[in-house]
């Protein structure tokens, strides 16, 4: 009998034992998840501290790029030359649309100069405006943060040299950051097309 009992005793020792470890293995995993969510929560408001810097000093960068080209003789030229251009072809087609009548041509000549004038014009802007439309759909398609560093980079590089380069070259300078830019798209199209290759 006396057996038994120790036997009882010595299994509810065991038990009370085991529902110990059992307890403290509980207690130590909600204090593991309790760490692991405070660790969580750290590296998120630090990840977030890290964005709103970046996001002010990518933004200080850019607002100095923007005055910098602004006080840029050489790219203010070039910006308004690109401006007047369409401007001085607008005046010029209407001068000579209005002149059409005193330059010695029949009635009918004239409707059909007139007429096909502008459908040519009308076509040129609409396949002008699909064209750019198709351009900027593509780019977006394979905007990532190359490309974002290389328009910066075209945009800095203007800003800084762009005086130096008008002197030497008669080349628009918003000419060259289309250059450079559309030669990182297809130097990148290349380079994938040559690594899919292989």
């Amino acid at each position: 009998m006396k057996a038994v009992e120790q036997a009882q005793q010595k299994q509810e020792e065991a038990e009370k034992q085991a529902r110990q470890a059992e307890y403290q293995a509980e207690r130590e995993k909600k204090r593991a998840d309790m760490e692991i969510q405070k660790a969580r929560r750290k590296a998120k408001s630090e990840m977030e501290d890290m964005k709103e810097i970046q996001f002010f000093w990518a933004w200080g960068y850019l607002c100095v790029i923007f005055f910098s080209l602004i006080q840029n003789g050489a790219f203010q030229r070039d910006l308004m030359q690109l401006i007047m251009l369409p401007v001085n072809w607008c005046r010029k087609y209407a001068i000579w649309f209005e002149q059409l009548d005193y330059m010695g041509y029949s009635t009918g000549e004239v409707v059909f100069e007139q007429i096909f004038s502008s459908a040519v014009i009308m076509a040129g802007i609409v396949g002008g405006v699909f064209l750019v439309w198709g351009g900027i759909e593509r780019y977006r398609k394979i905007w990532d943060d190359i490309y974002k560093m290389v328009l910066i980079a075209s945009f800095s590089f203007i800003a800084v040299l762009g005086n130096l380069i008008r002197e030497y070259l008669p080349f628009n300078l918003l000419f060259v950051i289309f250059v450079i830019n559309v030669g990182a798209v297809l130097i990148r199209i290349y380079l994938n097309n040559k690594n899919v290759g292989y």
